[in-house]
């Protein structure tokens, strides 16, 4: 690579393994902006990365000797026919087409006489230069040219003019713009065209030793002079001359073909020899001091309006170093990191844990001082012309914010992390520290912390044409700072972003992004919708050091970090040099609207590639190979490939070869897109192809509708079959029904004589019941009473013997009575069932009945029962049922408790009565409380207290629940859960 002021230069050589062979003979950029070349080895095909060669090795060519290649670019039709002028090469759609085709005659014959074909300049073919010629134009018209005459003729061959003119050479004649000229050795021309014939003199250009190259296919001619290449143009048939490049190596480069691709803005040189030369002339300026060394730059301050003073004290523009103050040498990163300008044109710096104020009115030479104890980081003057030093962190103090007003220095605020940079916006002071953002309102004199940003190192703050707020960070990216918000974006495909060192914005609306890793330019336009709709993409156009960068890495992190000067120059430090540049001048080379298949390899085999591809059914592997013609920054250019019905939605992106690869896919037909974005308005170009993946039989819907047909014939044979099968199975299960319907009669005959026994022994228990209620409770009833009347008697109550024993007998014909009448309720319970009372009862007094009963027994064991059911708790539950169920529950707790308590309580909850008998007696085993618990499960008797039995089958015909809780000599306790509502 060799690099002078302006321009690059790199040369393609067979030597590196670049091309083919050395010797380029044509150079030609194709309609579809491809560069298309001819060498002894070949056509070559450039995309601005990659040379893709046509030869024997992958094409039908037998013969690869190549010279001009000539054609329509308008029309996309290029044309080479190699030294056996039998094979043509034809291109098409960025495409060679191999035809075996024998080349047209190269001449012409006008009045008896063979005029041969001018092929350009310099002529692969003609040697002599005295023989007549023909050139024909891209009207269609015809220059006849020897060595006294010049005639013009139409496309059949009618003449319009003829002009007498001797030469004595035919390759200075050349045609530009349908006019013909003749260029003579002393810089004179003549001009002929439909028009007449002028002439004319290409001024302040030597012409002595000089060489003409004329393009035909691109109607470009140069002049090349003492290792000066200019472009010739026609300008109304007069003949003009523009300087592209003084290239020192041209004269001894062998060159013969040359084009010049201006909207690239790149030259071709192709010389017979040495391969190809691509010279580059990149807008953006490195300037240094010296070019020796590396010089690292940071901030630099707009000290004119072409000119930047850094913070070391040089003064450069876009050209060079043109002075500098002498400033104090710096010493360490802190004091080349900040420089301020004030109204006055004074300029502030610091060194040495001093700020300094060198003085406009001294012409710099005098300064004043301002001494601090600690580093100053940034220093910033405010629209009232005060200067705001930050003070950076250090072993013994905390980070400050001084404000230096008329020579006043006063302490404004203290952080706990550094405060890195400084802008101000109305009266607000934006301070961006390593730790977040800070506020500080120049009104009330308070300061406020930015919400959101305590996670962000912030190297920079932006204040757009819009006012609004972007933040650049270090190794987060950038961010828009909006309604309190932190907004990001998506950062380029390297993450190169990350670190964004300063955003500079142009009167274009473009923000220009140094980083470690080159200069980006993006749209703002297309950065605000995303904003706005995180689903629209962001077009990334990065700069590096092939467009004149001496290193691809900026610097930041210091104050101003780039500057738009009023000559229109942007200016950013870098670690090599002070970069320059006009963003108005720049034409960014943004890649096409073009997306061409250059390839498809099939199971390792070429195929053409087309708009629709039919593979084979049982292909292993298909690929795809993808050119796309761009003279930039590869890294601007992401395609990304998407297949439809194979599962995914995702787009994925193409590695650096352009390919994309697939296994097996079932048959079927297919689309498989390309896309690349093409610009600052982040639209894509596309390219789709056609899959077909055809099916065998098997895979066909002929075959499915046939194995269709076969399964439904095949399911109605079945349906037959089963339905034959099922008649038979129903005549025998006839027969079989006719016998068990016989046996069922039976049964049921002896059914009904059961039914009516167990009618017959109900019957017999209810005449029981009223036997027992007749002829069994009324004489004890009658008894009771009596023993009750002979108990109150007089006499008796005087014989205390006497009363005892009548007492007792009473006790016990009242205890047997109300047997007598639980035995009944029990029968009758079982007879009626489940059921719930008409009318609501008092379960307080129910209980108190029972206790009646049991109130002398419990006197003579010493037993207290206490009632602490609530009076007013009415229930519907089975009356006789939870009569009895209170009766033995008393009873159970009496025997089983001496000189204790029994206490029954109740609650109540969702429609169930819960009843409870606490006693404090001997209490039960684990053992029997477990039987119980399993009785009412499995209600299997055993000989344990025949009560609870009773308790237990009463509250399984009411559907209520029991819980005993008891433990040896701990009491126990009763729960009853029954519905009661």
């Amino acid at each position: 690579m060799a690099c002078q002021e302006n321009y690059t230069a790199r040369w393609y050589t067979a030597d590196n393994n670049e091309l083919q062979q050395n010797s380029i003979k044509a150079i030609v950029q194709g309609k579809h902006n491809f560069i298309w070349m001819t060498t002894e080895n070949g056509i070559v095909r450039y995309d601005g990365n990659n040379f893709l060669v046509f030869n024997s090795s992958n094409t039908s060519l037998e013969h690869t000797r190549f010279t001009d290649i000539f054609g329509s670019i308008e029309k996309d039709s290029l044309t080479s026919y190699n030294e056996s002028k039998k094979e043509l090469v034809f291109i098409r759609n960025a495409k060679v087409q191999i035809l075996k085709k024998n080349a047209p005659k190269s001449s012409l014959v006008r009045n008896g006489r063979h005029f041969f074909f001018h092929d350009g300049l310099p002529s692969n073919y003609s040697i002599n230069q005295h023989e007549p010629y023909y050139i024909r134009l891209s009207n269609g018209n015809i220059f006849f040219i020897d060595n006294q005459t010049i005639e013009l003729c139409d496309s059949k061959m009618k003449s319009i003019s003829k002009t007498p003119f001797k030469n004595d050479n035919i390759f200075n004649f050349f045609a530009l713009n349908n006019s013909l000229f003749y260029l003579e050795d002393n810089g004179n021309y003549h001009c002929f065209s439909e028009k007449g014939e002028s002439s004319g003199k290409l001024n302040a250009i030597p012409t002595r030793n000089r060489r003409l190259f004329w393009n035909i296919t691109t109607g470009q001619v140069f002049l090349s002079v003492k290792n000066k290449i200019y472009q010739l143009k026609n300008q109304n048939d007069q003949l003009t001359a523009q300087l592209i490049v003084e290239y020192k190596d041209f004269e001894t480069s062998n060159i013969i073909a040359a084009y010049f691709d201006q909207k690239n803005n790149k030259l071709y040189l192709g010389s017979g020899t040495n391969g190809l030369c691509i010279i580059s002339f990149p807008l953006f300026k490195t300037v240094k001091k010296s070019n020796e060394r590396a010089e690292v730059y940071y901030a630099a301050q707009a000290f004119s309006d072409s000119t930047v003073i850094t913070s070391e004290g040089l003064i450069i523009n876009n050209k060079r170093v043109i002075d500098s103050i002498p400033f104090p040498k710096s010493v360490l990163l802190d004091e080349r990191i900040n420089i301020a300008l004030d109204d006055e044109k004074n300029i502030w710096i610091s060194r040495a844990m001093k700020v300094f104020c060198y003085l406009k009115k001294s012409g710099y030479k005098k300064y004043i001082t301002y001494p601090f104890n600690q580093n100053p980081k940034t220093i910033f003057k405010d629209n009232s012309n005060t200067i705001w030093v930050s003070l950076g962190i250090d072993e013994f103090h905390k980070p400050k914010l001084y404000a230096i007003k008329k020579g006043v220095v006063t302490l404004k605020a203290v952080f706990k992390n550094n405060i890195n940079y400084i802008v101000q916006q109305n009266s607000i002071l934006y301070l961006a520290g390593d730790n977040g953002l800070f506020l500080y309102d120049l009104k009330t004199k308070k300061l406020h912390f930015a919400k959101n940003t305590e996670k962000i190192n912030i190297r920079s703050v932006f204040i757009d044409s819009k006012q609004k707020i972007w933040l650049t960070t270090y190794e987060k990216g950038f961010f828009l700072y909006e309604n309190q918000t932190l907004h990001s974006f998506p950062t380029d495909e390297e993450h190169y972003l990350n670190s964004a060192h300063c955003i500079i914005e142009d009167k274009n609306e473009f923000f220009w992004i140094s980083t470690n890793k080159g200069l980006f330019q993006v749209s703002r336009k297309a950065l605000m919708q995303h904003y706005k709709n995180k689903n629209t993409v962001i077009y990334y156009h990065q700069y590096n050091k092939a467009d004149g960068f001496l290193i691809n890495e900026f610097n930041g992190g210091c104050q101003p970090c780039g500057n738009f000067l009023k000559n229109n120059d942007i200016v950013f430090p870098s670690m090599n040099g002070i970069v320059f540049f006009n963003p108005y001048k720049i034409s960014p080379l943004l890649p096409g609207k073009d997306l061409f298949i250059d390839r498809v390899v099939l199971d390792q085999k070429m195929i053409t590639p087309k708009d629709t591809i039919v593979l084979k059914n049982n292909f292993q592997r298909v690929s795809f190979l993808v050119s796309y013609p761009y003279y930039g920054n590869p890294k601007n250019v992401a395609i990304e490939a998407k297949m439809d019905k194979i599962g995914s939605d995702r787009w994925e992106r193409l590695k650096a070869d352009k390919s994309i690869s697939f296994t097996t896919l079932p048959p079927g037909t297919y689309t498989l897109t390309f896309r690349s974005l093409s610009g600052f308005n982040a639209n894509y170009a596309y390219k789709k192809v056609i899959l077909v993946v055809p099916a065998k039989f098997h895979q066909t819907i002929w075959f499915t509708i046939l194995c269709s047909f076969l399964f439904v014939g095949f399911v109605i044979s079945i349906w037959y079959i089963r339905l034959y099968y099922q008649k038979m199975k129903s005549l025998q299960l006839q027969i079989t029904i006719a016998k068990k319907t016989k046996k069922l009669a039976a049964t049921v005959q002896k059914l009904e004589i059961t039914e009516n026994n167990l009618k017959q022994e109900i019957k017999q228990h209810e005449m029981l019941v009223k036997s027992m209620s007749h002829d069994i409770k009324s004489p004890l009833k009658f008894l009771s009473s009596s023993v009750k009347h002979l108990f109150e008697n007089s006499t008796i109550q005087q014989d205390p013997k006497l009363k005892q024993q009548l007492g007792m007998l009473q006790t016990s014909t009242l205890q047997l009575y109300e047997y007598v009448e639980n035995l009944i309720k029990y029968s009758s319970i079982f007879i009626e069932g489940k059921k719930l009372e008409g009318e609501s009862y008092s379960l307080n007094k129910l209980i108190e009945e029972s206790i009646h009963i049991f109130e002398k027994i419990a006197e003579a064991e010493n037993n207290a029962i206490i009632n602490s059911v609530p009076k007013d708790l009415l229930v519907k539950t089975n009356k006789k049922a939870l009569s009895i169920i209170i009766h033995n529950l008393i009873d159970n707790a009496i025997k089983n408790t001496k000189n204790g308590r029994i206490e029954l309580l109740c609650t109540t909850q969702s429609n169930i009565l819960t009843l409870k008998i606490i006693d404090n007696g001997k209490g039960m085993s684990k053992e029997l409380i477990d039987y119980y618990h399993n009785f009412y499960k499995n209600p299997i008797s055993k000989n344990y207290h025949l009560g609870l039995h009773m308790i237990i089958e009463l509250l399984i015909l009411i559907e209520g629940n029991i819980n005993i809780k008891s433990g040896i000599d701990k009491g126990t306790t009763i729960e009853i859960m029954v519905e009661y509502n």
